[in-house]
């Protein structure tokens, strides 16, 4: 998974040319460590993550989360696991299970997948979990659905979701750069 990981991080920075510096602790943290250490959830200099943005064409909303532990709205998404092939496969996966939604269309650059965003943040102690605090290294795909759909949230992780505009995720504090990418593509789309 790792060359796998090196590779997408590679075609993502042609892509995202100026972000070569806000991926060097990604770039470091990869050449650190293996294959194992970079999906291991106990790793905690930290783990490699999948996500998406899940968009609903027709009412033009994102769905959001509301994740119990980080008491927040985000994105679907989570930690690779080893049945996964690729990053992409892994976002798809976690999306499915945290919202039962498995025909995803992704958005694509140029004739290829991306993450539309990969993002470094700190994940902070979670008490319940008994896990320290430590680092995500979050490759953020978005995907597209044609309209709003049943949603059947993961209750252990989440309490509640929301559909929003990119209106109203631009406003939200943690979103920040990728609200940016994502009204661009959204308006391209």
């Amino acid at each position: 998974m790792k060359d796998l990981i090196l590779l997408e991080l590679d075609s993502y920075l042609q892509y995202f040319k100026d972000e070569k510096r806000r991926q060097e602790v990604l770039s470091n943290y990869l050449k650190g460590h293996n294959d194992k250490e970079i999906r291991d959830w106990n790793n905690f200099d930290g783990h490699v993550v999948a996500s998406g943005f899940l968009y609903a064409k027709k009412e033009k909303k994102f769905l959001c989360l509301y994740h119990k532990d980080l008491k927040m709205y985000l994105y679907p998404g989570g930690h690779i696991e080893e049945i996964d092939k690729t990053v992409l496969e892994a976002a798809k996966r976690e999306v499915y299970e945290e919202t039962g939604i498995e025909h995803l269309e992704p958005f694509i650059f140029s004739n290829k997948v991306l993450p539309i965003d990969i993002d470094t943040h700190i994940i902070p102690c979670n008490e319940r979990l008994n896990l320290p605090s430590h680092y995500h290294f979050d490759f953020r795909y978005l995907f597209f659905i044609e309209k709003i759909e049943e949603i059947n949230i993961d209750r252990e992780e989440h309490e509640s979701y929301k559909w929003i505009d990119i209106n109203e995720l631009q406003k939200d504090k943690n979103f920040g750069v990728v609200a940016v990418k994502l009204r661009d593509l959204i308006e391209e789309e």
